[in-house]
């Protein structure tokens, strides 16, 4: 299997509960992959990491996985735009007969051979049959799909039982010569994979003799498969030697030309051929598309070119930050991209209903289509492709509509039907979907230290450091909670920020920080840790007043079910701003590209800090990342305050020094006291809350000086402290104590 595998990206299909429990595909590689595991991004695609699979190890990895199912795309990713091969996959209709798919294999064997390609066979384990031809490496993806669509429409001219159309009515039982499969980032279960289901069917290679042989095209199980393969070896053994040219570079045969019948026409209230110029006639289905856009301003998709079958069975969600911001759902149909705006989103759970507005038809590029729409032009403003995937239909009429989006995120069944009014519908979920994160609330992301702006300064987006209350806001429907860094509840401290208006979806959740700012704008974090501990209305209601909390928000890991941990922070960033509405009160974290300019004007305004992020960077739910560096203007560090010093001279009467450690795999590691940085107000006020606290055996086994005049208390309370570096028994040089807080 390995040499059919080896340096192509994989997509998997996991059963972990086995083929009687639930399945899922998926792109992107877990977050617990080990390192020695191989994987890589593609071009077309740097939201996932795909896994590569070049040694046994790596295989036997996969197999751990579950991964019962293992796919494979066309191309190596040492030429990765460019396929060493292509694939035409029969797709019987149901209840055919074996027999009759296996003579348009034979068929098709003969038309490829005649443009001087040499064939090879393997049964899918499922229902058809697989044919490769081996290439030179030396032609694009698109440019090997325009010779293979050439050739089958040759094809299907002189064997009318066979179609193009991938959508099962338009097939009208023929035999689907599915060749989509050719496309850049498209799979095909790899040979000798597995398939999830009863008995273990192999995707078998076998020789042509063998497959005129075969009852079905899931006869070779597991065990048949490993008695066949020691007895006769591998029949694809010099399948990579067989690669020929693509017939169009050598002129064998002159390209076929495809009949003007209704496999090259697509049919929608009339006939529109797919070799249509320029010309665009009424009869068009994108006339509307075409008259609505001026193409010389917008760099929207033309409707000349287009590929309409590769549309059919195809659907995505664009995310449009329009005069409203909104969701497009297009669905791929008859050639076109069927189109309705949905104010709300796609419904997540079983039930609910939103209203959805069809608009015009788009023609099949806009199924990859982001950018920005010039202000003015119709449908002016951002747009951005939220989730693309495949359509399972269930019922297809012109008013009522069942289906089943597959995708990596929105998955499941939906029902969509027209109301009186012709442009208004209503699409509801069939089923629930999980939200994983607002069922098990993630913690948020941290990040590293350090001293220097990033060497690779062009590779980062810098912030302010906020010196505030970290939180996650949630937003469901018409309810904001707001959890701590802890996952405690603080909303009702802060009832200034619940108005849900300001998150323009209905789900989401936003990375933020709550400060209080003075009259300089800068943060005043004893006035914030007031407004956390605050208790009861009456008081909560006045804070809310007099010390106002400002929420800043600098990320958005969840919109509307789609999880965006793996995209860049740069275009998190994005999406951020799209869905916030901002104010006096709710604020967007600014990002600037000068990292130097941003730390000198952070410290004349005598702020914390700046944060650098990687553009490209991704959210480490829990974790601490390199993705994030905090630069401060003095090294800082988080601590429990274990105890204090009995005070003397001017300190009698309150504390003389905190004594400070941080817990480390169960045990408490000690570096030292921190006794500047207080002025007698602050003496005080700290005093008062440690004094009555619950004292406390020693918590650590080192000597420490003043030992006699050491009181331990129990560890309540955290506090900051700014340091120059740690001496040779690691306890912090020229510690300044910064705030204090309470656990919580």
């Amino acid at each position: 299997m390995l040499k059919y595998i080896s340096k192509r990206p994989l997509t998997l299909i996991r059963w972990p509960d086995g083929i009687q429990g639930k399945k899922f595909y998926t792109k992107n590689k877990p977050t617990w992959t080990k390192k020695w595991i191989p994987t890589t991004f593609l071009p077309w695609d740097e939201d996932n990491e795909y896994l590569l699979a070049n040694k046994t190890p790596h295989l036997v990895w996969l197999a751990n996985l579950a991964a019962l199912e293992i796919h494979t795309m066309n191309s190596r990713m040492s030429n990765i735009n460019k396929p060493d091969h292509f694939i035409v996959d029969l797709d019987p209709p149901e209840n055919s007969n074996f027999e009759e798919v296996k003579e348009i294999a034979f068929k098709i064997k003969e038309h490829l051979e005649a443009y001087g390609y040499f064939p090879f066979a393997k049964l899918s384990g499922s229902k058809g049959i697989h044919i490769t031809s081996c290439i030179e490496a030396n032609w694009e993806y698109k440019e090997v799909m325009e010779v293979i669509k050439s050739l089958m429409k040759e094809f299907i001219k002189k064997n009318p039982s066979t179609t193009l159309f991938v959508h099962k009515e338009k097939r009208k039982q023929k035999t689907l010569l599915d060749i989509y499969r050719n496309h850049p980032g498209n799979t095909t279960v790899a040979p000798y994979s597995l398939r999830g289901k009863s008995k273990a069917p192999v995707s078998m290679p076998l020789p042509w003799e063998q497959i005129a042989k075969t009852q079905s095209a899931d006869e070779y199980d597991m065990d048949k498969c490993l008695t066949y393969v020691k007895s006769h070896g591998d029949a694809w053994e010099n399948i990579f030697q067989k690669s020929s040219k693509i017939h169009t570079a050598h002129a064998i045969h002159p390209m076929p030309i495809a009949p003007k019948d209704e496999e090259s026409s697509i049919s929608r209230k009339g006939k529109i051929k797919t070799d249509q110029a320029e010309d665009n006639s009424i009869k068009t289905p994108l006339k509307d598309y075409q008259d609505k856009r001026d193409f010389s301003k917008t760099a929207e998709p033309g409707i000349t070119d287009e590929s309409a079958n590769d549309v059919n069975d195809k659907f995505v969600i664009q995310m449009h930050d329009a005069t409203n911001l909104h969701f497009d759902l297009r669905l791929g149909v008859e050639g076109v991209l069927k189109s309705w705006a949905i104010p709300k989103g796609i419904p997540l759970e079983k039930g609910l209903k939103r209203l959805a507005i069809l608009t015009e038809d788009h023609p099949a590029k806009y199924l990859s289509f982001e950018g920005t729409i010039p202000k003015g032009e119709y449908g002016g403003g951002d747009m951005w492709v939220f989730e693309s995937g495949t359509i399972e239909w269930l019922k297809y009429t012109k008013n009522d509509l069942k289906f089943k989006l597959i995708s990596k995120q929105i998955n499941g069944n939906f029902a969509m039907y027209q109301l009186k009014d012709g442009k208004e519908w209503i699409i509801e979920k069939k089923e629930d979907s999980p939200l994983r994160f607002f069922e098990s609330p993630p913690k948020p992301m941290l990040s590293d230290v350090s001293k220097v702006i990033p060497k690779k300064a062009g590779d980062y987006l810098y912030e302010i450091k906020w010196d505030g209350i970290r939180v996650m806001i949630y937003k469901k429907a018409n309810e904001i909670k707001i959890l701590s860094r802890s996952g405690r509840d603080i909303s009702k401290q802060f009832p200034e920020i619940l108005d849900p208006k300001w998150i323009r979806v209905q789900e989401a959740i936003i990375d933020a920080e709550l400060v209080c700012l003075d009259a300089e704008g800068r943060p005043v974090f004893s006035d914030i840790i007031s407004r956390m501990h605050s208790m009861g209305a009456s008081k909560i209601e006045h804070l809310s007043k007099s010390k106002k909390a400002c929420l800043y928000t600098f990320d958005c890991i969840f919109i509307n079910g789609k999880e965006m941990i793996s995209m860049p922070f740069e275009k998190r960033h994005d999406w951020l701003e799209a869905i916030i509405k901002t104010g006096d009160l709710i604020r967007i974290s600014n990002t600037f590209e000068d990292g130097a300019a941003l730390y000198e004007a952070a410290k004349q305004m005598n702020l914390e800090g700046i944060m650098a992020k990687k553009k490209k960077g991704k959210y480490t739910l829990g974790a601490r990342s390199d993705a994030w560096k905090k630069i401060k203007f003095r090294q800082s560090m988080e601590c429990h305050i274990i105890g204090y010093t009995e005070g003397k001279g001017d300190r009698k009467g309150v504390f003389g020094a905190l004594h400070i450690a941080t817990k480390i795999d169960g045990a408490w590691k000690y570096y030292g006291k921190v006794g500047t940085g207080f002025d007698r107000t602050k003496l005080e006020d700290i005093w008062f809350k440690i004094k009555d606290l619950a004292p406390s055996p020693k918590p650590i086994n080192v000597n420490i000086e003043e030992e006699n005049r050491t009181k331990w208390i129990n560890p309540s309370y955290l506090c900051e402290v700014t340091y120059a570096s740690l001496s040779s028994n690691e306890t912090l040089r020229e510690p300044v104590f910064i705030k204090m807080w309470k656990e919580v």
